[in-house]
């Protein structure tokens, strides 16, 4: 049987590792081609044994380097299907002494910069018939954490603002949905692990299925959500999260069963 996520043709920001490395290589292995966008040339040089994917360097906060990176999967692979904004920064710290310039930080990169990605890919997508964008959020995005409040603000405003533009874009044959990842183990997260293992543990307590997830199942959620396979799909928020978020809040997971 034909697979129908087969062949598809993504620009994909934040590839240099984590879940935007795990989504440009599941494109990839089902024979997709990938521009995977990124700020150092150095981040990108495991692409190299790929042949159906080309790097791009540039800022995802500047409409220019958005538009670049278009224009570059059109120019490469005759197309494009599907806009993956995975790019993101960190941002915590105390409402009364953190600078706000993080604040700002985190609002650029983590909600404008989909805006502007979104704003570019339009005429390409409607050149193509259609098309998909798929935002990483977070779980963050769902309730607000102590001290994430940057970081929680920006991800809130991009589910809210994907929801929007799915709306808008529906007539076009564009979709937009969003993931919305919880603990997940990636190089980011790998300090948590090794500097604060308590706090490590206690997020793992907090969800339902006992452990971190992987950038790779994350990235499968994303090249789902990126393929015709979910052309009935749009404005939708997936937690990807272990169950984390399911519940009232009032309560913390069953304890994990002893192993037999």
């Amino acid at each position: 049987m034909n697979n129908p996520a087969r062949g598809i043709v993504a620009v994909v920001t934040g590839a240099a590792s984590g879940i935007g490395r795990a989504a440009v290589e599941i494109i990839l292995e089902r024979g997709g081609s990938v521009v995977a966008f990124d700020t150092s040339p150095e981040s990108l040089t495991w692409l190299s044994e790929y042949s159906n994917a080309v790097p791009f360097i540039g800022d995802v906060t500047i409409d220019a380097d958005n538009r670049a990176a278009i224009e570059l999967a059109e120019t490469s692979f005759g197309r494009l299907d599907a806009l993956i904004l995975n790019a993101g920064v960190p941002a915590s710290g105390s409402i009364e002494t953190l600078d706000m310039e993080v604040f700002d930080q985190s609002i650029n990169v983590n909600l404008r910069a989909v805006a502007l990605g979104v704003r570019e890919v339009i005429p390409a997508f409607r050149r193509n018939g259609g098309g998909s964008v798929v935002v990483t959020a977070s779980a963050t995005a769902l309730g607000g954490e102590p001290n994430r409040w940057p970081y929680a603000a920006a991800k809130a405003g991009v589910v809210n603002l994907a929801r929007s533009f799915a709306l808008d874009l529906a007539n076009d044959g564009i979709r937009v949905n969003t993931v919305c990842p919880g603990p997940i183990s990636t190089g980011m997260t790998k300090r948590i692990e090794e500097n604060t293992p308590d706090r490590y543990e206690s997020l793992k307590t907090m969800v339902p299925l006992h452990r971190w997830g992987t950038a790779r199942e994350v990235g499968e959620v994303i090249a789902f959500l990126a393929s015709p396979l979910a052309s009935f799909v749009t404005g939708a928020t997936v937690p990807v999260d272990g169950g984390a978020t399911c519940g009232s809040g009032q309560t913390i997971p069953v304890p994990q069963r002893a192993a037999v």
